[in-house]
């Protein structure tokens, strides 16, 4: 058996803000150990649609499957998701129908398909504090986020954080 654990991130509340017909994130797979992939995606826009992490976490687990078979493991694959909605439409291999989308459907038959393809599968959940996707995935996020708190001044700007030109100390351009 070989067992997988995945994770998923978007800002929502960017998602009305954003000029794109996609919405971007990230996904995380892991074996909780030396396996650890992460990777961006988009996906279409939804008209009135906000909410598009359980579409991400879908996704994630059908990329965790596609990578299961690039890397031929063999056995029952185990995958582990923080979300209890995708989770429970994985193993109904259906969407609730009162959020479905066709973003929902894509990524459901995603998986579908990638199951197949695989085999054996089976969908689990773990509590987002003991997943290992989910800890990769806060990492990568911290790399990227901005620096908004020098431990100088407390502020955003200040030499320590952005050097001298351009700064709001020194607003030489540079």
């Amino acid at each position: 058996m070989k067992t997988l654990y995945t994770d998923a991130s978007f800002d929502w509340t960017s998602t009305e803000k954003v000029i794109e017909n996609v919405v971007r994130g990230k996904i995380a797979i892991s074996d909780g150990e030396k396996f650890n992939y992460v990777d961006k995606v988009a996906i279409g826009k939804v008209p009135e649609l906000k909410q598009y992490i359980n579409i991400l976490e879908l996704f994630a687990i059908g990329r965790a499957i596609e990578l299961a078979i690039e890397h031929n493991f063999k056995g029952i694959l185990s995958i582990w998701s923080d979300s209890q909605v995708a989770v429970g439409w994985a193993n109904n291999k259906k969407i609730n129908p009162k959020v479905e989308t066709e973003a929902h459907r894509n990524a459901l038959e995603y998986v579908i398909a990638t199951h197949k393809k695989y085999g054996e599968v089976e969908y689990n959940f773990i509590p987002r504090d003991q997943n290992p996707a989910g800890k990769l995935l806060e990492a990568e996020l911290e790399k990227e986020s901005p620096h908004t708190k020098c431990s100088r001044c407390n502020d955003n700007g200040c030499p320590t954080c952005d050097g001298t030109k351009g700064s709001k100390y020194n607003p030489e351009p540079y």
